[in-house]
């Protein structure tokens, strides 16, 4: 394939998933996706206010308001020349789910039955699968708050297109010779009905998928190509602004730190243990100067570097949860990496979910079958990265 093949290819698949998320965001009700008016009312109040929120601000912003401000800071910074006065009078919320603060002086729509997934006709009268009741103000040409929501599910998207191209990326590291891999596994995940849905909305998803799809492309050029100290600090910085985006950022910078110590254990050299030692700390001074001052914030406001304690107080508390409980939940939780719409109770025709759990038995398969091979071919191991033959 010629490099000029490969980036048509690449442009085609990055344009079909434009189409795919901005089509999903101009269909998609306003606020009917998980949490979609929870996000957009955080970012309101900071274009309003010009100043992060805490949990004592909640109101229409719910657990939102704990939450790491990149997202919300630069969805503020494009909405804030549109006057989204009023809005909150234009939600007609179902009480029943609505743990606001204005909850009882909102209009709402009676027959929603949002979660539920378990039926046959969950759209049929009486029973309806939206969360709100959408007003007239909600239709083109948008104004106000319909122009403001709809410009962050842009935002959202460009996130999304993002990610495409650090897994396109990650795909040249790893298949330098087959750059058709990189484009398959790009086009996956392009056309992945859930992920263009969620980049279609207003959500801090976005920014933490890309970060972190962008660290494990870093982390994998860093073990196939010759690492230096300002690919390590790249590093370093795109995990800070992946705890700026979601607490599962401090996630992502246990596991880059615990892949290069992997490493350096697998090759059991003290000159390599030196170098991972060094490389965690360049990786560390500007992820916590980044991110830290947001661990202090947290911290000090809520006794809790995370804030996770404000989310589980505003959703009423600890409560007992048994294992068989969340394995009831599992269902809803597989189809929801297919494709699973609304406020995860709107699912896609079946013969969808049938190619997609297809796909990964194929790739389940793959995998099991390249580590066979590694275990089979000492050479293999030696030369191909963490010895899987790809």
């Amino acid at each position: 394939m010629s490099s000029r093949t490969h980036r048509i290819l690449l442009a085609v698949i990055l344009g079909i998933y434009c189409l795919l998320a901005i089509g999903y965001g101009v269909t998609t009700p306003l606020f009917e996706t998980p949490d979609e008016h929870l996000h957009f009312f955080t970012v309101d109040f900071i274009a309003r206010e010009h100043r992060l929120p805490t949990t004592q601000d909640a109101g229409l912003m719910g657990q939102e308001a704990a939450q790491p401000p990149l997202y919300y800071v630069l969805g503020a910074l494009l909405i804030s020349p549109v006057d989204t006065t009023g809005a909150s009078e234009h939600l007609w919320a179902n009480p029943r789910t609505d743990t606001s603060a204005v909850a009882g002086q909102l209009w709402t729509n009676p027959r929603a039955d949002p979660g539920n997934i378990r039926g046959e006709s969950l759209a049929d009268p009486p029973i309806n699968v939206a969360m709100f009741v959408h007003p007239p103000d909600e239709a083109w040409p948008w104004q106000g708050y319909a122009l403001a929501a709809h410009l962050l599910r842009l935002l959202s998207m460009v996130f999304g297109l993002g990610t495409l191209l650090c897994i396109h990326a990650a795909g040249r590291v790893v298949w330098p010779d087959d750059p058709g891999r990189a484009l398959v596994a790009t086009g996956l995940v392009a056309f992945l009905p859930q992920f263009a849905f969620l980049h279609g909305a207003v959500t801090n998803d976005a920014t933490i998928t890309f970060f972190s799809a962008a660290a494990i492309w870093q982390l994998l050029r860093l073990r196939l190509q010759p690492a230096t100290t300002g690919r390590y600090l790249l590093l370093g910085l795109t995990i800070g602004l992946a705890m700026l985006s979601k607490a599962a950022g401090l996630l992502l910078l246990g596991y880059s730190v615990g892949v290069l110590g992997l490493l350096a254990w697998v090759q059991s050299d003290r000159q390599r243990w030196r170098e991972t030692a060094r490389a965690a700390v360049l990786i560390l001074i500007p992820a916590l100067l980044v991110g830290g001052w947001l661990l202090v914030r947290n911290w000090q406001l809520y006794g809790d570097i995370t804030a996770a304690n404000q989310f589980v107080e505003i959703a009423g508390g600890v409560r007992p949860y048994s294992l068989r409980q969340v394995w009831n939940d599992m269902d809803r939780v597989w189809l929801s990496l297919f494709g699973l719409f609304g406020w995860m109770n709107l699912q896609a025709p079946a013969w969808l979910y049938i190619v997609w759990n297809a796909i990964v038995v194929a790739a389940v398969a793959g995998g099991l079958v390249g580590l066979w091979q590694a275990f089979r071919n000492r050479e293999t191991r030696q030369t191909r990265p963490w010895g899987i033959a790809f």
